[in-house]
């Protein structure tokens, strides 16, 4: 298969495992077994198409992807032929007779399909409008009757279907058969009757259900939780990372007006295909306080930036634990252990993480954690060996009073159903206890004596590593409150409390091209090739620094 948006182009296919050929009179080379569909993307040219995925089976079934090669008697779909050597293919923009086979076929599709675009969620970002502007663009000659389907049906706890609007791609159907295996869908009837439904006994209510409506091309599969909540075109959308645990799922997080009101799973397929779980995607709201710190405060009090650090100035050496919240950014861990090593010596440093058991299906694709960077913590050299063991050990010497000093960096630096009242009276009897986090409502806000507002990580951008060691950016999808710093900065300004900086940045981006200029094991990679895909460290580290 030819390279994809998400994917790393083959660097090192045989030559005899090559196939030379021409699609619109361009040349192009690709691995066998490619389909026309793949080859045409790899030379920027767009075949329609709607039944095919390049993660799913070819179902062949929408026609749309028709193109005509020359020698063969009639056209062909590009979704199931694969590419052969010397073979000259037409597409749309060169071939009259595909064009108009495209437009045809689009205006069959559109017969039963009813024309409430201006109330169907999908307006906006839905493949059956942006090709009827473009491959057929007509008024309907149709006179009778529509067929009339099941309206506003639930699957299931997540998803909607619409029947009229249906075209019968079958890629949600494929999909619980062939990734989840759980085959809750089906087809019923034939022809202009036929539709989708749930089997009998069952919901479509597996961990990744969500991901149907993702796939759905038009409006006939939506989210529950977000149906009729916003237009697409009112929303500022951003590529980013899912931080739900470490799995690094690629994500596209639609926000209007400061809130989170769209999720997609974006393809990539060494990380997430173009699937994501349910707990991911409906759950960004949980990284964001309903009440925010928004000043620094000593025992209750609204304090100065500046008198706050004076108050945390006495952190350090014998006595003293830090407990790291898993989903901070590498460039974070590394500020962190530049400042442990230069004026903490001696304090002991903790990460939460913690393990959980997963059903099968939630095993396709979610990691046993909520730590979305324990990896990067490793790679910064912060921490290493048995995270939970060490961890657990910390937290059962936290609550023994073995600690005079702690310090919290973010939200999460403890599980949240262990921060039981032996753990809050550990910090409220500590000499010093140092909070950087976003929640003022938490309990560990109320129980620190020194607060700094620090920020979720979908308001800052950085790096992640993944479960499997694929480098990630975060890009960030949130504007954070007035008055909020991201814990790098906090850090720095700690450091600055000490004796001296950590780092000049004075941006999240100008942060990462630092650390990235700094950092010998990712010499050569660029943040565009970071963004473009991520970067195999297992590869790096075994063929060493390009």
């Amino acid at each position: 298969m030819a390279a994809t948006e998400g994917q790393n182009t083959p660097t090192s296919v045989p030559a005899s495992e090559m196939v030379n050929l021409t699609i619109d009179g361009k040349p192009t080379r690709v691995p066998k077994g490619t389909n026309v569909i793949e080859a045409a993307r790899a030379l920027g040219i767009d075949i329609p198409h709607y039944c095919y995925h390049p993660c799913l089976s070819v179902a062949g079934n929408c026609r749309m992807c028709q193109v005509r090669v020359k020698g063969m008697p009639k056209m062909e779909i590009g979704c199931n032929l694969q590419v052969r050597e010397g073979m000259e293919v037409s597409t749309q923009h060169t071939s009259k007779e595909v064009a108009d086979t495209q437009a045809a076929v689009l205006e069959f599709i559109l017969i039963n399909h009813p024309l409430d675009c201006t109330v169907c969620d999908q307006a906006g970002q839905c493949k059956l409008q942006d090709y009827h502007y473009q491959y057929n663009a007509r008024p309907s000659r149709f006179l009778e009757e529509k067929e009339h389907k099941v309206k506003a049906q639930p699957l299931g706890p997540t998803v909607m279907l619409d029947g009229e609007r249906c075209i019968m791609c079958t890629r949600c159907i494929r999909f619980c058969e062939e990734i989840t295996k759980t085959r809750e869908l089906g087809m019923l009837n034939r022809g202009d009757r036929s539709v989708i439904a749930v089997h009998p006994g069952k919901e479509l209510n597996n961990p990744l259900s969500g991901t149907v409506a993702d796939l759905c091309p038009v409006g006939a599969l939506t989210h529950r939780p977000w149906r009729f909540n916003t237009r697409i075109w009112f929303t500022k959308q951003t590529d980013s990372i899912c931080p739900g645990c470490s799995s690094g799922c690629n994500v596209r997080v639609a926000v209007r007006d400061g809130h989170v009101v769209q999720v997609k799973g974006r393809l990539n397929t060494a990380v997430n295909q173009e699937w994501l779980c349910d707990e991911g995607r409906y759950g960004f709201e949980r990284f964001l306080a309903q009440s925010r710190l928004t000043a620094p405060s000593i025992a209750g009090k609204s304090v100065t930036l500046q008198e706050a650090l004076t108050g945390a100035n006495r952190l350090g050496g014998e006595g003293t634990v830090i407990f790291v919240a898993p989903d901070l950014l590498i460039e974070e861990y590394a500020l962190l252990k530049n400042l442990i090593e230069r004026s903490w010596r001696g304090a002991r440093v903790a990460l939460a993480y913690r393990e959980r058991s997963l059903t099968e299906v939630e095993k396709i694709l979610i990691s046993p954690d909520y730590a979305a960077n324990f990896r990067g913590a490793e790679f910064s050299g912060m921490v290493e060996g048995d995270l939970a063991a060490s961890y657990q050990a910390a937290l059962a010497d936290l609550k023994a009073g073995k600690f005079s000093k702690v310090l919290l960096v973010g939200d999460r630096s403890l599980v949240a159903d262990e921060i039981d009242e032996a753990v809050l009276a550990a910090l409220r009897g500590a000499s010093l206890s140092v909070a950087i986090v976003s929640d003022a409502g938490s309990k560990l806000a109320a129980a620190c004596s020194v607060l700094l507002p620090g920020r979720s990580i979908l308001e800052k951008s950085g790096l992640l590593i993944n479960r499997k060691r694929r480098l990630q950016y975060a890009d960030r999808v949130l504007d954070a409150p007035q008055g909020t710093e991201p814990e790098w900065r906090l850090l720095n300004r700690l450091a600055e409390a000490c004796g001296g900086r950590l780092t000049g940045a004075l941006a999240d981006r100008e942060l990462t091209l630092a650390y990235l200029a700094g950092e010998p094991r990712l010499a050569g990679h660029t943040m565009a090739e970071i963004k473009a895909g991520g970067i195999d460290l297992t590869a790096t580290a075994a063929g060493g620094a390009r």
